[in-house]
Parts: C-alpha cells; sequence; structure tokens
C-alpha cells in the first residue's frame, strides 16, 4: 500500500480482504457496491469512493446487518461467543453493538506492544482495576447506594465506582476505594481523566496513600492536561493514553515518547484534512475500518473525531514505524470552538492554553455565538479565575466570563466535555477525500 507511512506487510491484504467481505456479503454495504470502482483499480481508491459510516447508519442497520456470513446474532448470544452492549453516546445517541470479547482481547493486546511500560508490564491475564462511570463500564447501583467489592468483581476485573455523580463522592468513598486498590493491587488502573483525577485529588487532600500500579492507562475521555497533573500527584506510575472505541476496537495507543501509533493489525485509519483556511496542516477527522470481527464488520466509520498527525520525515523517539504517527489527537469534532476570527479552536489547542493556569483542577468553555463563550471552573487557589479567564481571551480574541463552581457536571452518558459549542457540524470544515495517509 502507497502512502506517507510505513505499514506491515499483511495490511494491504487485510485491508481488501476487509473491503471484499464488506461489499460481497454483509447486507449494510449492500448499496455501496455500485459506489466501488472495482478490485482493478488501486486499493485506497476503492475506499475514497466509498461512503463513511456513522452511528444512524449502525442503528437504522440493526445488529444483523453488520455480521459476516456464516454468523447468526442469536446462536452467538446463546453460545456465549458474544453479547451485547450500548454505547455511552458522548455526543450522539446510543448505539446497541455486538460485543465479541475475544476479538477486543486480542486488539488490546496487539496495542499493548506499542507502549514500553505496557509490554515490560507483561500484560495478559493481568489483574485490572476501572473508574469510570457505570454508564461507561462496569455494575451500576439500582438503588444508588454502596454495592459490596463482590458484587463489583468480574474475573480479573474490579469496578471501582458505581454511583453515576463522581462529584458527590463522599469521604468514605473515597476511602472505600483506597482499600480496595490496597487489597486488589491491580497491575494496570484504567479509568476516565476526570474521575482519575477527582480520585487522586481527593485522596491526596485525606493523606491516603494509594497502591502504586505498573500502569495507569486514560480511556472513554480526552486526557486534559490538568486531569493528568492531579493524577501524578498521587501515582508514580507511567500514564499511557488509549484512544479506540467500542465499535472499532483499539485504534491508536500512545508510546513512552508521547505519540500516538496505530493498531494496524486490527484498524485501517483513513484521514482528511481540515480546510486550508484554518491554517492547521497535518489536522483532520478520521474514519475506521476493523479487521477480523466476524461479529461486526465495521467499514469506514466516521468516528467523529480529530487527531493531528506527525509528519512521516520526523519519526517518533521510541523507534516504531509502521502505521500512521499521531502528535496528538486533538478531540471530538463536535467540541471544536472558534475565535473571533472564525479560525477553529480544537479541544488540545483550548486545553493547552487553560493548563498553562496554574491551580485550574477542572473547566469548561461553552460557545454560545459567534462572538459568545463563557466559561466554568474548579480552581485550587484564589486568582486562578481571573487569569484563566485572561488565557481564554487571549486564546478567543474576545471576553471570556469564567465561574468559579464546585465541579463540572458530567453529560447524560456520564463522560464530561471540556468544550460545548452551538455551532452545527459543517462538511465544509474539511476538504479532499477520506484517503489512508
Amino acid at each position: 500500500m502507497k502512502g506517507l507511512y510505513r505499514y506491515p506487510e499483511d495490511y494491504a491484504l487485510r485491508s481488501a480482504s476487509e473491503l471484499d467481505l464488506a461489499l460481497s456479503a454483509v447486507p449494510a454495504y449492500r448499496d455501496w457496491r455500485a459506489a466501488d470502482p472495482g478490485p482493478q483499480a488501486p486499493l485506497d481508491e476503492r475506499y475514497a469512493a466509498l461512503p463513511l459510516l456513522n452511528k444512524a447508519h449502525l442503528r437504522a442497520h440493526g445488529l444483523e446487518a453488520f455480521l459476516a456470513p456464516g454468523h447468526a446474532l442469536a446462536e452467538g448470544l446463546a453460545r456465549g461467543e458474544i453479547d451485547t452492549v450500548s454505547t455511552s453516546g458522548t455526543t450522539d445517541e446510543q448505539v446497541v453493538l455486538t460485543w465479541n470479547q475475544a476479538w477486543w482481547n486480542a486488539s488490546e493486546a496487539a496495542s499493548w506492544t506499542l507502549n514500553r511500560h505496557a509490554a515490560q508490564a507483561g500484560l495478559a491475564d493481568h489483574a485490572e482495576a476501572l473508574l469510570t462511570s457505570p454508564l461507561s463500564t462496569g455494575v451500576p447501583s439500582p438503588d444508588g447506594k454502596p454495592l459490596a467489592m463482590h458484587r463489583r468483581r468480574l474475573g480479573r476485573f474490579l469496578y471501582l465506582n458505581e454511583h453515576l455523580d463522581s462529584a458527590a463522592w463522599p469521604d468514605t468513598h473515597i476511602r472505600r476505594m483506597v482499600r480496595e486498590l490496597d487489597a486488589f493491587r491491580p497491575v494496570v488502573l484504567e479509568g476516565s481523566p476526570t474521575l482519575l483525577a477527582r480520585f487522586a485529588r481527593r485522596s491526596v487532600e485525606l493523606g491516603l496513600r494509594c497502591w502504586q500500579p505498573q500502569l495507569i492507562v486514560t480511556s472513554y475521555e480526552f486526557p486534559s492536561r490538568v486531569h493528568l497533573r492531579q493524577v501524578r500527584r498521587a501515582f508514580d506510575a507511567p500514564i499511557m493514553s488509549s484512544y479506540g472505541c467500542t465499535e472499532a476496537g483499539c485504534v491508536l495507543t500512545q508510546c513512552e515518547a508521547g505519540c500516538f501509533h496505530q493498531n494496524a493489525a486490527f484498524a485501517r485509519v483513513e484521514f482528511q484534512p481540515l480546510a486550508a483556511r484554518f491554517g492547521k496542516p497535518g489536522v483532520g477527522r478520521i474514519a475506521l475500518t476493523s479487521f477480523g470481527n466476524p461479529w461486526r464488520v465495521l467499514l469506514r466509520f466516521d468516528v467523529g473525531d480529530l487527531i493531528r498527525l506527525r509528519p512521516p520525515e520526523t519519526p517518533c523517539a521510541c523507534g516504531r514505524t509502521d502505521g500512521i504517527v499521531a502528535d496528538a489527537v486533538e478531540g471530538r469534532v463536535n467540541d471544536v470552538t472558534f475565535d473571533a476570527r472564525g479560525q477553529l479552536v480544537t479541544v488540545d489547542e483550548l486545553d493547552r492554553r487553560a493548563s498553562g493556569v496554574n491551580d485550574v483542577l477542572e473547566y469548561q468553555v461553552t460557545q454560545n455565538a459567534t462572538d459568545s463563550w463563557t466559561a466554568c471552573a474548579v480552581c485550587g487557589r484564589d486568582g486562578a479565575i481571573a487569569e484563566l479567564a485572561a488565557a481564554l481571551g487571549d486564546l478567543y480574541g474576545g471576553r471570556v466570563a469564567v465561574a468559579l463552581v464546585a465541579a463540572i457536571p458530567a453529560e447524560v452518558s456520564g463522560k464530561h466535555r471540556l468544550a460545548r459549542c452551538a455551532a452545527s457540524f459543517s462538511e465544509a470544515m474539511f476538504e479532499g477525500p477520506m484517503r489512508a495517509p
């Protein structure tokens, strides 16, 4: 496969096999066949000629329309080979999907090889604690009351939190989580950055020493620098960001040098740059094709996120060369904001500016109109609010009113967003075809 980046030898074969399977035998893609220029055309051109898949299409077609031949939904469920899950729906409605645990485990295991700390930890059947909203993963409390530890254990996993509102955690809940970490002794602690930061901050305030895992993995949300600062106050373990989604598995993994590397054995990544008028070369949205999951054949899924590609002529310091390399995951397309000149501001750009103010613990910016921005923040000292307002005003080129709050509320999904914008998404934000870089 020709392109700017190097790919594994079997990458083109995997891409072609998944494409041919989808177009020839998977009902959801029946209407796509007419757009395919055919096997005689270059593979990248075949992909680029096809539509993009989104959550609305997943909902409209239903589970059985994405099965590979020889796979029946009822039989897979009866054998326990698959299950069904509902995505949390950060910026879109929920989607019910088939869940193939064996395939997910294999995708995750391949992603661990892309980070030295994960590889050295010897991850396989390791004990892992998860700290998320139970709407993302875990066991929610049906009546809001605490659940005993054994009710939150599932095999090698311990789900630390059963409560929907992490801002209302009492001290007893923080102490319980510290005790359970000490008893469970996980090799990996994985969680949403917001909840990990709140737990770390509260445990430090209470003078509690947490069990130190070998690795901390952030997922489910954009990992703000203000969150990571707080996590590092309580934990000495290296922190790795894992980027993926329920639909497509583990797609990009942050290496020990800080770049994001493609899990090329399990996912094809295509890229469409932002329009040149925004002046952000290398920044664009991505579409994902998953390899080898017969229970959900996923082709060109528009996941709704932006990344910033690392120039191929500037290799990552970690030495890995297969697949695309991104300097950053820039945040969701639906969470971009715009400055007074109409220039697009990604979540990562916003976060670099906001995190430059010391003692900002949480924040969220809302753009209500082209020239109207407000923000709320949790701060650890007097004066930080004024400094944050000045920093945001400089970023947007206009006055940004910042309110001091006790906590930033979660979305209906249970996840947290750093930015919200009233402006609607537009395809005009991007230019050129979606292609493999």
